[in-house]
């Protein structure tokens, strides 16, 4: 989406195997949810919404295109001459299409649906202008991805029920419970060392392993992260801290085989690997 959030692709089409491929894609996601895995990908809060059974509106358009919404809403100020000049129906034009499974389907030509019952013919005026806007958000936002959205819920409810995804009563909680907080900077790096395990001849009194947390705190807040999203292939860390995560991360000596890379260690476990 334009703001670098996951959302359902409405040119993907509907045939049967894409929406085999959506309903498999639940199945992962609520996977991942079910084991308290985070994932790094970031879902745009109106799909989010969808996966609380909540319908979206208006306001809602901001979190997916701001500057489409803006663009929308300027619409409810203008007056009835600037939209008249505008030739708007009460018509949406979409880049979907009903899906043939090929490889194409991406660029199919964009088509028109009607918004409402003879929409074509309705032009819309300061009257009715407010009943326009809303109507092209909710085919935006609810309609126009439907059938995909329905698959990857029946995925992702095959292992999370509704009932439970419905305890949280915003997306934005849902958010930080697939992909951990991300208003949170850098890593809790003493949380990390107090659940670290040791394995393989180390010990946490080493000058390796000291040089090692010395290094880690030094790094910026990025560069933590994305050792982090090294370590768990996510950058943001548990939500109930690093003492979640299972298996317990180790740092592990691990002995090359000669003529490897040489005689040599260096760190392993969960995430942690590279020779030295």
């Amino acid at each position: 989406s334009p703001v670098q959030t996951l959302q359902v692709n409405p040119a993907a089409g509907t045939s049967r195997r894409t929406l085999d491929h959506y309903e498999f894609l639940g199945r992962v996601l609520g996977k991942a949810v079910y084991e308290s895995i985070l994932v790094e990908p970031q879902f745009c809060l109106p799909f989010l919404n969808q996966l609380l059974g909540k319908r979206n509106v208006l306001d809602d358009l901001k979190n997916l295109d701001p500057e489409y919404y803006r663009h929308l809403n300027a619409l409810r100020r203008m007056n009835g001459e600037d939209i008249e000049s505008l030739g708007l129906t009460f018509e949406y034009t979409t880049s979907a299409g009903n899906g043939s499974g090929t490889r194409g389907r991406s660029r199919r030509a964009p088509r028109t649906v009607e918004l409402v019952p003879g929409g074509g013919s309705i032009p819309v005026t300061r009257d009715n202008v407010i009943r326009y806007v809303h109507l092209v958000a909710h085919r935006k936002l609810n309609a126009e991805t439907a059938v995909q959205t329905r698959s990857f819920l029946r995925g992702f409810r095959d292992l999370v029920p509704a009932s439970w995804v419905r305890l949280f009563s915003s997306s934005h909680e849902l958010q930080k419970l697939i992909g951990g907080d991300d208003s949170v900077r850098g890593i809790d790096v003493d949380g990390l060392r107090s659940v670290m395990q040791y394995a393989g001849g180390y010990h946490p009194s080493q000058p390796c392993v000291q040089w090692f947390w010395q290094v880690l705190e030094e790094m910026t807040a990025g560069q933590q992260r994305s050792f982090l999203r090294f370590m768990t292939s996510c950058s943001r860390q548990p939500l109930l801290g690093f003492r979640a995560l299972v298996p317990l991360p180790c740092i592990q000596q691990i002995r090359l085989r000669e003529g490897d890379d040489g005689d040599g260690f260096g760190f392993g476990g969960r995430g942690l690997g590279g020779g030295a």
